[in-house]
């Protein structure tokens, strides 16, 4: 008789909600406690990035996050084992490291630390780099922020500065690169409780976003052109549906948009029909089909 054989597996449905996806981007001075739900953040990061203030610049290669601990068990003689409630964590170290290809002056002091920018000469900038450590070489915080596959983590080192050496190469036919290990510092002698640093969870709010529409009357009869105030994130899409003149139509947080909701590429008018004019629409962003904001308003449509 053959025998028959099974995988015991720890994989679930939920497990592809719990996955942590790409690099990531890295911020310096970044308040991460003024956000309260992915939809936030991912709005803040939208303007963050395109800003470019708070941006420790383009990465390559990802980067890593280390916790070192020092910890011991008490000894004592006749002890042959560990016991539980007998280590001790004498203290701990935080790294996070990465590999830059962005080379501004502001980006390199940022790596470097203990330098000071020299632009006296707008088209002309120094960078010197000094035996002395200050107060101000100390970056507030050092945040990476990386997808998940509902919303984002974040890992957060407070008085961040640059303790390993100062690597930058380059090479034919690729870019110059310069590697960055920040270690994370308490803010006084009397913080002992905790480490320096905080990982952070963003997940999607439950209840349902709200987007801003308009609707002007199109270029051709039945058309309506409509505007938004959302930009779409990966593998989010656009849906509409038509209402009457009285009600829009709803769909509730995550819930599954069906056939009657049609695709909207964002940008092109939609024909609705002339005999739409006066009635509600509802635009909704979904994901994967389930919807996590909408926006209704009542159409005009070029009728004549």
């Amino acid at each position: 008789m053959g025998i028959k054989s099974s995988v015991t597996t720890p994989l679930r449905a939920e497990t592809y909600k719990n996955l942590q996806l790409n690099a990531g981007v890295m911020l310096v001075n970044c308040d991460l406690d003024q956000y309260d739900d992915a939809e936030e953040l991912k709005a803040a990061l939208a303007e963050l990035i395109a800003d470019g203030s708070t941006l420790l610049g383009a990465s390559r290669g990802g980067g890593s996050y280390v916790v070192t601990r020092n910890m011991r068990n008490v000894e004592a003689d006749g002890v042959r084992a560990n016991f539980k409630g007998g280590t001790i964590v004498d203290g701990g170290d935080v790294y996070l490291s990465t590999t830059l290809i962005e080379q501004t002056p502001e980006h390199l002091k940022a790596v470097i630390g203990n330098a000071d920018i020299d632009d006296t000469k707008p088209n002309h900038i120094k960078i010197k780099i000094r035996l002395a450590i200050d107060d101000d070489d100390y970056i507030q915080n050092v945040v990476w922020v990386g997808d998940t596959s509902e919303g984002f983590m974040a890992i957060e080192l407070y008085n961040a500065l640059n303790t390993a050496d100062i690597t930058f190469t380059w090479a034919d036919k690729n870019e110059g690169t310069v590697t960055a290990e920040f270690h994370a510092h308490q803010e006084g002698v009397d913080i002992t409780e905790y480490l320096p640093t905080v990982l952070h969870y963003f997940t999607p709010s439950t209840a349902l976003g709200e987007i801003t529409i308009s609707s002007a009357a199109g270029t051709n009869v039945g058309e309506t052109a409509i505007t938004k105030n959302y930009t779409l994130g990966t593998g989010e899409k656009f849906v509409y549906k038509v209402g009457t003149a009285g009600a829009a139509p709803a769909i509730a947080y995550l819930e599954k948009a069906d056939y009657t909701w049609e695709e909207w590429n964002g940008s092109s008018a939609i024909n609705v029909g002339a005999s739409a004019n006066g009635k509600k629409i509802t635009i909704a962003v979904v994901k994967g089909g389930k919807a996590l904001s909408s926006g209704s308003c009542t159409l005009a449509v070029k009728t004549a």
